[in-house]
């Protein structure tokens, strides 16, 4: 449970990222609101919601799970092992020689080395989990930034920024809705 709040999280934190990324590109797509004057309309939708709607959303946490809880498990058998290693070393510490002690504390500091390396290749920026998301969620970022794209050309809307850096606006401006329906989303 707590691995897939971990991966729904982490999507929910990429989409956020996201979130300025296409803003830039809509104002980048609608130059002649910036030179219009009243001639625009300016609509707001929320992105992170409409993605976090989307069925293939919740497929590729789905899938993203299956990707990461066998990697969660080795790198938690990693961990054990080493706790047990360190514990065992406490131990036996006092009776060892120095030569052996120094020998033993190496061993282990490149177990911890290797269980951190295991963790970043696996869970960090650009590790296998990570790689395995970006490619689950940028045809659903996709998806739902053309459905928002072509609602905004259908309706004359100029310019589109998300919610989230919205600091006032009316109630009919907002095309979060409009859009979910168009993505067939209850």
């Amino acid at each position: 449970m707590m691995n897939t709040l971990h991966c729904a999280e982490k999507i929910m934190n990429r989409i956020r990222r996201f979130v300025p990324t296409m803003i830039f590109g809509l104002l980048l797509a609608a130059p002649s609101a910036h030179g219009a004057q009243n001639t625009g309309r300016i609509g707001v939708v929320d992105f992170a919601k409409i993605i976090q709607q989307m069925p293939e959303t919740k497929q590729a946490e789905t899938s993203l799970q299956a990707t990461a809880t066998p990697l969660q498990k080795e790198f938690e058998r990693m961990k054990l092992d080493f706790e047990k290693a360190v514990e065992a070393y406490k131990q036996q510490a006092p009776s060892m020689a120095k030569a052996a002690r120094t020998q033993k504390e190496k061993e282990l500091g490149l177990k911890g080395q290797a269980i951190q390396k295991y963790q970043q290749d696996k869970f960090g920026r650009g590790g296998i989990v990570d790689k395995r998301e970006q490619q689950l969620i940028a045809p659903i970022r996709q998806k739902a930034l053309t459905a928002v794209q072509t609602l905004a050309q259908k309706e004359g809307f100029t310019l589109v920024l998300d919610k989230s850096v919205m600091i006032y606006g009316t109630a009919d401006h907002d095309l979060t809705f409009k859009v979910m329906n168009q993505l067939n989303i209850k």
